[in-house]
């Protein structure tokens, strides 16, 4: 077999830095000063308005909480989309996620499904397993689940908040699903669980959003500014909704492309 010359396989990356030139050069030759209005603004009156210390919590849950709402439609939509993407394929999702006797018309009975866990009867004769991928994330899944909501509640005064709170969250989901121990297994892992936190969670943002209408605050105004003085609880409950939408699609998503046993 002829292997490729090492010019050859240098062309797609000569013409990615040409590229990359072609259009960072004139950004950087220009004379044009940078914008700083809005960044002089956001450091002026963003902790005033909003009362968040992290300039990027004032951000995306006030002054473009609109774009926020639309990604996390976009995350509907993509966590929908995969699983229907798979289950089209033929893939074998776990149990509870999707039918798999119906997927593609093969008849689950007679396909090897994959597992993630160990055989029932080794989990039955040895009381310390050393698969070292279940014994790891059974002990993590618990620690990175709260740190996962610690992430989420503090983002209005570090670096964190609702999307990345709720990533570390369906980090904490899938260890869960993948170090389950004995026969035994958490409801956090259910497919009906999970699509239900997340079809809530989405509920109560778009009410949270247009609360503010009602109270004459304007859309995803602070319907909290009425009964409290603190201006970041509307930016806590946020990132709190926020985290476990974003927290409930991942998890989902993971949990069913693990497989399941038999």
């Amino acid at each position: 077999m002829k292997r490729p010359s090492v010019t050859s396989s240098a062309i797609p990356l000569i013409t990615a830095m040409i590229a990359v030139a072609a259009v960072l050069l004139p950004i950087f030759l220009a004379d044009t000063p940078w914008p700083v209005g809005a960044r002089d603004y956001l450091q002026e009156n963003g902790f005033g308005d909003s009362g968040a210390i992290n300039l990027v919590s004032a951000i995306y849950l006030g002054y473009r909480a609109f774009d926020t709402l639309g990604e996390t439609i976009v995350l509907l939509v993509a966590v929908g989309g995969t699983i229907g993407i798979l289950t089209r394929s033929g893939a074998i999702l776990a149990e509870g996620y999707t039918n798999p006797d119906t997927v593609a018309g093969i008849d689950s009975s007679e396909e090897e499904i994959p597992s993630f866990s160990l055989a029932r009867e080794k989990r039955k004769s040895h009381a310390l397993r050393t698969h070292l991928l279940e014994v790891v994330t059974a002990i993590l899944g618990p620690i990175v689940l709260l740190f996962g909501f610690y992430v989420m509640l503090y983002g209005h005064l570090s670096p964190g908040g609702g999307f990345q709170g709720g990533v570390v969250v369906a980090s904490g989901i899938v260890f869960l699903g993948l170090g389950n121990r004995m026969e035994s297994s958490t409801k956090l892992t259910q497919a009906a669980v999970l699509g239900r936190i997340e079809a809530a969670a989405f509920l109560l943002l778009i009410l949270a959003s247009i609360s503010g209408i009602l109270l004459g605050k304007g859309f995803f105004g602070n319907p909290l500014s009425r009964f409290t003085a603190v201006p970041e609880g509307f930016i806590i409950m946020l990132n709190a909704i926020i985290g476990l939408k974003v927290g409930a699609g991942i998890g989902f998503m993971c949990i069913a492309i693990l497989g399941r046993e038999r």
